[in-house]
């Protein structure tokens, strides 16, 4: 299960501008109400997507570049182009992957811990909170441009796998700019979105589990 997990951390593990201090916004009401009110007008999500990657044990990051999807409810398909070609789709209980041509399968039904994960992840690469479960502490932070929530998990087996969370959201849709992942302090994974459309999402095939 092990295995499993760091694949999912390592593939969903997004940059807006860092420079800009982030000020710690106390009174939450209003922005929860706002991103609820535009989470659920969300039917699906289409966009570009750079990937850095930076492991301290090879002193390096490691970029990719590929084509995200998302269409309610939990169906998620990460194409990646660059520098290999690979593939990730969920859709529902079940994991498809794609690498060098072999496809493997599995369930994330049958485990609690992969469930939640599951629910967090997707909470998170579209930025609705409402399945945020009280495994997590949710801090708020924002700039003029960017509300950022920091997200730390309370739940020790979920530490093992996952030490933060960085969500930032661009004020002016409330939609995904940024995604840190951090497996430990110094190892983390980071997505960038752009080429963003909302509700265009025609083709359901690229979610097939086959």
């Amino acid at each position: 299960m092990r295995a499993i997990l760091i694949t999912l951390l390592i593939t969903l593990g997004i940059s807006c501008v860092h420079a800009q201090t982030m000020n710690k916004l106390i009174q939450t009401r209003e922005f929860e109400s706002r991103l609820a009110k535009e989470a659920q007008t969300i039917q699906s999500i289409e966009s570009d997507f750079t990937q850095v990657k930076y492991l301290d044990i090879l002193d390096e990051k490691v970029t990719s570049k590929g084509k995200f999807y998302y269409q309610k409810s939990g169906k998620i398909c990460m194409e990646y182009a660059q520098p290999v070609n690979y593939l990730i789709v969920i859709n529902d209980s079940r994991l498809k992957i794609v690498a060098d041509g072999k496809k493997s399968t599995m369930s994330l039904s049958a485990n609690k811990m992969m469930n939640q994960m599951q629910d967090m992840l997707t909470a998170c690469m579209i930025g609705d909170l409402s399945k945020m479960s009280s495994d997590y502490k949710l801090e708020y932070f924002e700039n003029a441009r960017q509300y950022m929530v920091k997200i730390k998990p309370v739940n020790k087996a979920i530490q093992a796998y996952i030490s933060g969370i960085e969500i930032y959201l661009d004020k002016k849709d409330m939609s995904v700019c940024k995604l840190r992942l951090s497996e430990t302090a110094a190892n983390y994974t980071e997505y960038e979105f752009y080429n963003k459309s909302f509700n265009t999402l025609k083709d359901e095939t690229r979610f097939s589990i086959r």
